[in-house]
């Protein structure tokens, strides 16, 4: 027993008096407490559903420990990470628990707002929609903006049923023709209206823009040359 204790005591007695040091180094430090912003990430969200309604995007933090574990909490971008694999449509209550937050040891949470939050999944619904652009600006003198259209003129939204079923069309992101005087093709990409638990596919289409030359009538009267008889 004892020859086993005094086996290798050199590195034993170094590996004690290190833990001893950082033992001192830590609880001799100035303590520090901050408020941390916690993301909420939602993963794996089972095919068929979506998300209904609005999820809690955040959660407020209060760390107290040694103020250098506590810097090293602020680099590390702490997250919340709610896995929902295998879940049924309906409600769902997630508590956030300090333990997976794998905050370093001497650092505690000492608050958690909110401590638990609501995730709903609702059965898909999807639906075709006309694509409208929105235009800003106005093409250059002498030109005059003739059509907008799109390939494809039609998408699809998708989320949960009453979101889907009220919306008939969806707008691009502004499209600036100003001091436009020719053709342009390009990529536009689709907005979705605030407020609503929606998603689009594809989320953006390929839009042509066709500008033409104002054609400048004249009358008779202009026609005329300096010389010209007058009737």
């Amino acid at each position: 027993m004892l020859k086993r204790l005094s086996k290798n005591w050199s590195l034993k007695l170094l590996a004690l008096v290190l833990a001893l040091s950082m033992w001192v180094f830590v609880v001799g430090q100035e303590q520090a407490e901050i408020a941390l912003i916690v993301p909420v990430e939602l993963t794996n969200i089972p095919k068929g559903t979506v998300v209904d309604g609005n999820v809690v995007s955040e959660v407020k933090v209060r760390v107290s420990g040694p103020r250098s574990l506590v810097r090293r909490v602020m680099d590390e971008h702490l997250s919340k990470t709610v896995d929902l694999s295998g879940m049924k449509t309906g409600e769902h209550v997630f508590q956030v628990v300090p333990r997976e937050l794998k905050l370093p040891a001497g650092v505690v949470a000492k608050h958690i707002s909110p401590a638990s939050f609501t995730v709903i999944l609702a059965p898909r619904d999807t639906r075709q929609v006309s694509v409208h652009p929105k235009i800003k600006g106005k093409p250059a003198p002498g030109y005059e903006l003739e059509e907008v259209t799109f390939k494809p003129d039609k998408v699809t939204i998708f989320g949960n049923k009453e979101d889907v079923q009220n919306l008939d069309w969806i707008w691009t992101v502004p499209i600036d023709v100003t001091n436009m005087k020719q053709n342009k093709v390009f990529n536009a990409n689709l907005r979705l209206p605030p407020g609503l638990a929606l998603g689009v596919d594809p989320a953006s289409v390929e839009a042509t823009i066709k500008i033409r030359a104002v054609q400048i009538k004249t009358s008779p009267e202009s026609d005329q040359t300096l010389d010209s008889p007058q009737s």
